[in-house]
C-alpha cells in the first residue's frame, strides 16, 4: 500500500481534443460500446454512427479548430483540486494526488483506477451533477466487479451530487460573482432571461415505454427546480426569467421537453432582448455546451446572447469539491483500522480551507 495518500480521480465523459478523424472515431466507439452494455446498440450502427460523425467533425475543423475543450478544462479542475487539497496534507499530513480520467477517452477512469489500486484510498468523483446507468452507474459497476470484496472500504464514489444543497452556493457565486452582473435595472430585468441548460434524457422509447435504464431524469427535474428557485430568489439575481432546456439527441424515442430549440422559439416569441446561455447539468465544457449561444444568436440576431461557462475550475466550485473529497477520504481512513487517527486529522484540518 502507497503510504497514506489517497487517489482522487476526476472522472469525465471525455472528448476528442482535435478534429482529427481517427481520435473522434475512436471516442466516438468508445462512447458507443460503452452505451450498448445499458441499451441495445447493434454493432453495425455503432460502426456507421462512429465514421459518419468522426467524419463531419473532420470537415467542420476549419469553423472549430482544436476540437473539444472538455478534456483540458477536466486537467485544470485536477490541478486547481490538488491546490486546495494540498492545504489540508499540510495540516492533516494526508497525501492526495489528483488525476483526470476519462470514460471515452484516454486516460480511461478504469485505468487509472487500476494504477492508482495500491494507494490507501481512492475517491472517484463523476463530473456532473446527475448520476445515471450510463456514467456514474458504469464506474460503479466497474467497481463492484474488479474490486475485491476486502478493498471496496478503500474506494467512495461520491455520488448525488444533485441533491446536496451545499452545491447551490458555487453554483450561485459562479453567476453572480462578477460585478457586470450586479445592478439590473427593472427595466433591464423584465427584458432578461437566463436559460439553464441540462443534459436531456430518453423519456420514452419507440414502443411508448420508459427507458429500461436509470437515466437519471428525476434528479434532473428536482435539481433544475432547486437551482431555479434559489437563482430567483437571490437578491443579485438581473433575470427576470430563468428557463430550463434540455440538450437532446432526439434519436429512439421521446426526450425531455423543452428541448434547446423550443427554449430558444419560446424566449423569441415572448420579445426577451438578452438571453444569458449556462450549461447548468454540466460541470465543465464541452461539443455539447459550446456552440449553443452561436447557434441561438444566429436564430435571432436581434438578441443580445451571452454563454456563461460551465463550473469548470471556478474557485467556489474546486473549494466544494476538496471538501468533499476530503470528508470521503477521512470516511475511507475511519474504516481502515490502522488510520483512525489520520481520519480524525484530516476532519479537523478539512475546517481550515477557504471556501
Amino acid at each position: 500500500m502507497k503510504g497514506n495518500k489517497i487517489a482522487v480521480v476526476l472522472a469525465a465523459h471525455g472528448e476528442a481534443e482535435t478534429a482529427g478523424f481517427f481520435e473522434n472515431y475512436r471516442v466516438s466507439r468508445h462512447t458507443l460500446m460503452r452505451a450498448s452494455t445499458v441499451m441495445h446498440i447493434p454493432p453495425a450502427l455503432q460502426q456507421l454512427i462512429s465514421i459518419s460523425s468522426s467524419i463531419k467533425k473532420k470537415r467542420g475543423a476549419g469553423a472549430y479548430p482544436g476540437g473539444s475543450p472538455q478534456n483540458g478544462v477536466t486537467r485544470a479542475q485536477a490541478v486547481a483540486l490538488q491546490r486546495y487539497l494540498d492545504q489540508y496534507s499540510a495540516s492533516s499530513g494526508i497525501g492526495f494526488e489528483v488525476r483526470a480520467a476519462y470514460s471515452a477517452s484516454e486516460p480511461y477512469v478504469e485505468e487509472v483506477l487500476s494504477a492508482t489500486s495500491g494507494y490507501a484510498g481512492q475517491v472517484l468523483v463523476p463530473m456532473a451533477p446527475v448520476d445515471n446507468s450510463l456514467s456514474c452507474g458504469l464506474h460503479c459497476r466497474h467497481i463492484a466487479e474488479a474490486y475485491a470484496a476486502g478493498a471496496l472500504h478503500r474506494v467512495k464514489v461520491l455520488g448525488r451530487l444533485w441533491s446536496d444543497d451545499a452545491l447551490c452556493g458555487p453554483y450561485l457565486d459562479h453567476l453572480f460573482g462578477r460585478d457586470r452582473r450586479v445592478g439590473a435595472s427593472a427595466s433591464e430585468k423584465k427584458e432578461s432571461a437566463l436559460m439553464l441548460l441540462f443534459h436531456g434524457t430518453l423519456v420514452r422509447d419507440k414502443s411508448g415505454a420508459a427507458p429500461a435504464f436509470h437515466t437519471g431524469l428525476e434528479e434532473t427535474l428536482s435539481f433544475a427546480a432547486k437551482l431555479t428557485s434559489a437563482i430567483e430568489a437571490d437578491v443579485r439575481n438581473p433575470w427576470g426569467t430563468v428557463r430550463t432546456a434540455y440538450l437532446n439527441h432526439d434519436v429512439g424515442g421521446e426526450w425531455t421537453r423543452p428541448s434547446f430549440e423550443e427554449a430558444c422559439r419560446t424566449l423569441i416569441s415572448d420579445g426577451a432582448a438578452r438571453v444569458s446561455l449556462f450549461a447548468a447539468g454540466y460541470f465543465a465544457d464541452g461539443n455539447e455546451t459550446i456552440r449553443r449561444a452561436a447557434f441561438f444568436a444566429d436564430t435571432a440576431p436581434a438578441i443580445e446572447v451571452e454563454s456563461i461557462p460551465c463550473l469548470n475550475d471556478s474557485p467556489a466550485f474546486t473549494s466544494y469539491l476538496a471538501r468533499r473529497v476530503a470528508a470521503a477520504a477521512a470516511q475511507i481512513l475511519r474504516f481502515s483500522g490502522d488510520s483512525r487517527a489520520d481520519a480524525v486529522r484530516i476532519m479537523h484540518a478539512k475546517s481550515y480551507i477557504e471556501p
